[in-house]
């Protein structure tokens, strides 16, 4: 089997150029731990993921434990506010992809190593499709 059999083929993505508010919607919206990042002629970019988020949300330094105690909402929110009109292109990772035409089992060792979602990307760099170890098993019927 290949990739192109099990893969979505139209996967969430948000635009490179996007401000990274409209990314955080998207994956909050949309429960995504992930999301694919492509450029205006959906080319294959990059990711973000939601690990990306958590290590903004952070306090500076380190921290006692009472600090928990005396820290707000707010001042985990504005922790995250002066970046969310930075482009998403600031944020987005290198991440592996696969070819459409590749064997199954190569997504599959990826997957293995921990990778949430592949892109599928054809040969002229464009995002066609994304796997994940769910969407693969979405074809069995429990």
């Amino acid at each position: 089997m290949k990739c192109k059999h099990y893969m979505m083929s139209a996967p969430t993505y948000v635009i490179d150029t996007a401000p990274l508010s409209e990314a955080l919607s998207i994956m909050v919206r949309k429960h995504m731990q992930d999301l694919m990042v492509v450029n205006d002629r959906t080319e294959f970019v990059g990711t973000i993921t939601s690990f990306m988020f958590s290590k903004m949300l952070l306090p500076p330094g380190p921290q006692l434990p009472d600090d928990a105690e005396v820290e707000s909402a707010a001042d985990v929110d504005n922790r995250l506010i002066p970046h969310l009109h930075r482009k998403v292109a600031d944020f987005a990772v290198t991440h592996p992809v696969v070819d459409p035409e590749a064997p199954l089992s190569d997504a599959l060792r990826l997957l293995a190593e921990g990778y949430i979602r592949l892109p599928v990307v054809g040969a002229d760099r464009k995002l066609v499709g994304s796997l994940s170890s769910l969407t693969i098993l979405r074809r069995f019927r429990f």
